[in-house]
């Protein structure tokens, strides 16, 4: 009989865990009046892992409560792209010879192997990110879901974001741990709080093989 295997894909959360530039740190507050532990967080819905709504880029996008569960768990195929530089575009080139298993698959999750840099000074200013033709691609080719490593898909002016989200595709980012899994499919669950009217939300991202 097989064994299932849980394997964590989420960045930890605390008043250390790396922002995206301007979002401001995470505040922890301990209410000390209290018999009991009891404590407040405060910090962006894009901080550690976490997914981004249409909202995000669309004021009449679909906002993060309203994205059902179903559309956030499931069977996803991971794309091995840690031989795209830092700094590079991820270009329709670097997918087209996975586009065949792109296309059977709602879920895809992008490995670059940046999650290694995680803390470090440049790991918010020179990520690989997709390029506008790799995010339509992806379009293209059915997904719903997609999920990377790295902090954005891409960066100012965010034509990847607006490409996917327009399309209704969710996104994931602050991947960890990819490497730990050890296979193209498995069974991927982000679930996000249900913030109501929200552009995003933390995420507890599992992988399960």
């Amino acid at each position: 009989m097989s064994r299932k295997r849980i394997v964590d894909l989420s960045q930890p959360l605390d008043t250390d865990t790396p922002v995206f530039p301007g979002d401001g740190p995470v505040g922890v507050t301990i209410l000390n009046d209290s018999a009991i532990n009891l404590s407040r967080i405060a910090f962006s819905l894009h901080t550690g892992t976490h997914m981004d709504a249409p909202f995000h880029f669309f004021p009449d996008g679909q906002t993060i409560d309203q994205v059902i569960p179903d559309r956030t768990m499931g069977r996803a195929r991971l794309i091995d792209l840690r031989n795209v530089s830092a700094a590079d575009e991820i270009q329709p080139r670097h997918l087209e010879p996975h586009r065949a298993a792109i296309r059977q698959t709602r879920i895809l999750v992008l490995h670059t192997g940046w999650s290694k840099l995680w803390g470090s000074p440049s790991y918010f200013t020179e990520h690989p990110y997709l390029a506008a033709g790799a995010a339509q691609l992806l379009v293209d080719c059915g997904v719903q879901l997609v999920a990377v490593d790295m902090p954005s898909v891409d960066r100012a002016p965010y034509a990847a974001h607006h490409i996917l989200l327009g399309a209704g595709v969710l996104i994931v980012e602050n991947l960890a741990n990819l490497e730990s899994i050890g296979a193209d499919r498995f069974n991927l669950v982000v679930l996000p709080l249900k913030l109501v009217g929200r552009d995003g939300s933390p995420v507890r991202a599992i992988a399960i093989t």
